[in-house]
């Protein structure tokens, strides 16, 4: 009789401890937002896109995209409630999009919002947009040949990233990079174009800032120089002047993967950094024979090996103009010479750094011929 009263006691009081029903929310009447656009509007405001699959509607694949404006995100919030078919929750957002006009103004202050949300996503990518993220959002849903926006731009962002002609930036890391002293964010960059979304290359930020950007050949080229180079294919420009004009000019590697080595170090009061780089690659289209002679294949090796240290070095003067440290140097300085971190601006210290530049390449292949 005694353990019948305790289990009892046990069931009952366990309809109070495990009821759990005080803040459930209906899956049927949440809106769950997959991708988030922030703009400035024409009266100069915040303009907030959203767009969540509009389940139940007539066509399938639709996404229901609703937009307000205002000067808190907050404020934005309630407008779109007024719109909306559901109530929209942002802990499924997988693309936070910025305008360029919005980003040159700095948008740590909408990522501190973002960031303090215990329910916002830190692995949504951000990217910045060539135009209006609204207008994309609006214009992604008309694709025809194109699956739904979501799944068409993580897959496009995932392939250029893959590839390397565009970074891997999520929340967190743009947090992360925004924070650290001496290290500026990086972003994917893309732009609407008729029938599709383009990846343009990357978007280099001074703090929050964009202050440029770069295309996606130079973007693999950074990437390398950061050590987050993938697997990739470089297109390169003919190595001399043609004696006979043909359809196929320049060269192509594929298969092409990198290593980095890199020292920083302080010399006459200004920063120097070694950057040594090794690639290997095939040679998979070039038109001149006697590529089986070891001496022309040696000189390819060369003379490519020269064409990507003249294009490493021509995006480090770019980065020193704009002022974005992207490669973290000053961030390495910093933990290696604390006290000379101490003494100088490093905004003004990364425009007057010594970059020093090696770079080895060795093709493994040259077509069919090993």
């Amino acid at each position: 009789m005694r353990n019948k009263l305790i289990v009892f006691i046990i069931t009952f009081g366990s309809i109070f401890l495990f009821s759990g029903c005080w803040d459930q929310k209906l899956v049927k009447q949440t809106g769950f937002a997959l991708q988030m656009g922030f703009e400035l509007s024409p009266e100069h405001k915040l303009l907030i896109t959203s767009s969540y699959p509009a389940i139940g509607a007539k066509e399938r694949d639709q996404d229901e995209i609703v937009s307000a404006e205002g000067h808190l995100l907050l404020e934005v919030g309630n407008k779109q409630k007024t719109t909306s078919a559901k109530v929209i929750s942002y802990g499924k957002v997988q693309q936070i999009l910025f305008s360029k006009d919005l980003a040159a103004l700095g948008i740590q202050q909408i990522m501190e919002i973002l960031e303090r949300a215990p329910l916002n996503p830190p692995v949504s990518y951000v990217v910045i947009v060539d135009g209006s993220p609204k207008e994309l959002l609006e214009k992604a849903e008309t694709f025809t040949t194109k699956p739904r926006s979501t799944l068409y731009i993580n897959q496009l962002l995932l392939n250029n990233i893959n590839s390397a002609t565009t970074p891997d930036t999520c929340t967190y890391d743009f947090i992360i990079r925004y924070f650290a002293p001496g290290l500026d964010p990086i972003t994917p960059l893309v732009k609407l174009e008729t029938d599709g979304i383009r990846v343009l290359g990357s978007a280099l930020f001074a703090g929050d800032k964009l202050v440029g950007t770069i295309d996606p050949q130079q973007t693999a080229f950074l990437l390398a120089m950061m050590g987050q180079f993938k697997n990739a294919d470089l297109v390169f420009d003919p190595l001399a002047p043609e004696k006979n004009p043909s359809l196929k000019k320049g060269l192509a590697l594929t298969n092409v993967k990198s290593r980095r080595k890199i020292q920083v170090s302080v010399e006459n009061e200004r920063p120097v950094a070694d950057i040594a780089l090794a690639f290997t690659a095939s040679l998979i289209e070039y038109h001149r024979d006697a590529l089986d002679q070891p001496s022309v294949q040696k000189k390819i090796e060369e003379q490519l090996a020269e064409q990507i240290k003249q294009a490493c070095l021509e995006i480090i003067r770019y980065t020193q103009e704009i002022g974005s440290d992207p490669m973290g140097i000053g961030d390495r300085i910093r933990a290696k010479y604390p006290a000379y971190w101490q003494q100088v601006d490093w905004s003004a210290a990364y425009r007057e750094t010594i970059f020093r530049i090696s770079v080895k390449l060795d093709l493994l292949q040259y077509g069919a011929i090993n």
